[in-house]
Order: structure tokens, then sequence, then C-alpha cells
């Protein structure tokens, strides 16, 4: 059943486990549309097992639910789960996902069970504005905002881009390239300034997507690639140095982001910019419509 309003904080509660977080969770949801996330459970009396869905720009919904705490429950979260979904239908949700901590195997198989598959083990990095800077430089490469491109053109940029990269590669293909720039631009706040599209000489070479996150004091680098062409020719240094002379104009001290844990380059690259790992978790996806 889906939840009622009235009974928001029982279904959070029966998720999270304590009233604290169950109102961390609520208050946060309160700056949201109410019809942009909704709480499924499977009992209309006590409801101990619950699952949120929280609608996301880009055709996707992120999915929170009631951990298993033994393996018998794993059946029964797997089967909220599957119910869960089916009140997805005729909305504009086109993907699932779900990120967890990198050592509940329980949870991951109920997942697994309700048709979901792993995406990726991400480590997630940050830099502080104090940290040492690589020193880079790359006369050829030029960047324009996208402020000056069309959508079409970042869209390019970012299939191209796409193209043999190591980051979440199961990911590709799933979701039409203008619902992944909607997504991107729904994360934090957007300012197209903020967008860039490099070039070497006149030949696509990478796109960096930066978005402020105000109340978090940081910066997220959403998203960061370079075409075939333009790997191997430190224009991902480039790019990264960009990031942080934007993210210091902007005022904001640390740079967040999550990476692919079994991308090497990226995580070569990153560490080089004295960003260091501060977690890692895991995120499964399910295809729905």
């Amino acid at each position: 059943m889906i939840v009622q309003k009235n009974r928001h904080e029982e279904a959070a509660i029966a998720i999270l486990g304590n009233k604290r977080h169950a109102r961390a969770l609520l208050d946060t949801l309160q700056t949201r549309n109410s019809s942009t996330f909704h709480f499924v459970a499977q009992s209309s009396r006590k409801i101990d097992r619950a699952i949120l869905f929280i609608h996301n720009a880009g055709a996707t919904t992120s999915c929170l639910v009631t951990p298993p705490k033994k393996h018998e429950e794993v059946k029964r979260i797997s089967t909220l789960i599957q119910e869960g979904l089916e009140t997805l239908k005729g909305r504009n949700v086109q993907l699932a996902q779900t990120i967890m901590a990198n050592n509940e195997p329980l949870l991951a198989e109920a997942y697994s069970h309700a048709g979901f598959d792993k995406l990726a083990i991400l480590t997630y990095m940050e830099r502080a504005k104090t940290a040492q800077t690589y020193n880079s430089t790359h006369a050829l490469l030029t960047f324009t905002p996208s402020t000056n491109v069309s959508d079409s053109q970042i869209q390019s940029a970012l299939l191209e881009t796409y193209v043999d990269s190591l980051d979440c590669p199961k990911i590709h293909g799933l979701r039409k390239i203008e619902d992944i720039v909607a997504g991107h631009r729904g994360q934090g706040i957007h300012d197209a300034q903020l967008w860039t599209v490099a070039e070497l000489g006149t030949t696509l070479a990478g796109i960096l997507l930066l978005n402020p996150v105000p109340e978090a004091d940081c910066m997220e680098l959403a998203y960061l690639g370079c075409t075939p062409f333009a790997r191997g020719k430190s224009v991902s240094d480039a790019l990264v140095k960009l990031a942080i002379e934007q993210s210091a104009a902007y005022g904001l001290p640390r740079i967040t982001l999550a990476v692919d844990s079994t991308n090497s380059p990226a995580l070569g690259l990153y560490k080089r910019w004295n960003f260091h790992p501060t977690r890692k978790r895991l995120t499964m996806i399910q295809k729905l419509y």
C-alpha cells in the first residue's frame, strides 16, 4: 500500500530505525514537491517494513528500504521492493537505483532478488581548498561554458566521452541522453557557467559538469569525461584544475565526487590532485520500462 502523509514518520522510522533519523529525512523531503516521493508499506496496520521512492529529474527514482537484519527477512524485503516497483507504473521513471554501504550483503541480496543488478562500488572522494595543487598547463586547450553551446552539443559531448569509458560502463545506454542531462541538472544548483566543454585545437576533447551544493559547503564534481581522441593528452588534468579554480571562485572550500572503484585511471587522476577517499558504497540499478 502507498503510505498516507499522516503515517510518513512511521514509515521513515521503519526504514531508518529511529525517530531522530526519520525526522531528519522527512525534513529533507519537505523541501521537495510531494509528487516527487512516496512511501510503500506491506501492512495497513503497524508499519515495520517500508520503502521510500524519491523521483529525480532524468526519469530515475532512488530507493531506500528497511534493511533485513537476518537472512530469513531477505525474501520479505525483496517482495516489498517488488511490490513498491509496481507503484511506479504510469510515472515517468525508466531507471530505479539504490546506494548502500559496502558491507550490507543481506540488503544487496534483497535488491538482487527483486531484479536489481550491481552497477559499481563507488569510491567517494573529497578535496579541501587548502590541498596542494598539482602543476598542469595545456596551451592548446580551450574551454567554453555551456551558456555558449547548445543542449545538443552537450549531449554529443557526453556521448562521445562515454565511448570505452571505465566509469560505470553498465549504465551506458539505459537512458536517453536527454534524461541523463536532465538528471545532472537536477543535482544541487544548476549554474550553466559551471558546465564546460573542452576542445583541443578545434576537436572536442572533454566535458566537465560542476554543481554547487552550498548547504553542504561543497562543489560536486558531477561528471568529468574525455573523448577517446583526448585521452592520454593531459586534458583530464586541465579539467580538474579548472574545477578547482571554479570552486574557489564560487567560494566553496571543498570538492566532492564519486568514481567507479575499478576505474584506475580516474582514481589516479584524482589522487594526483590530492583528492582523498572518504568511503565506499555499492550502487545497484534496475531498468524498468
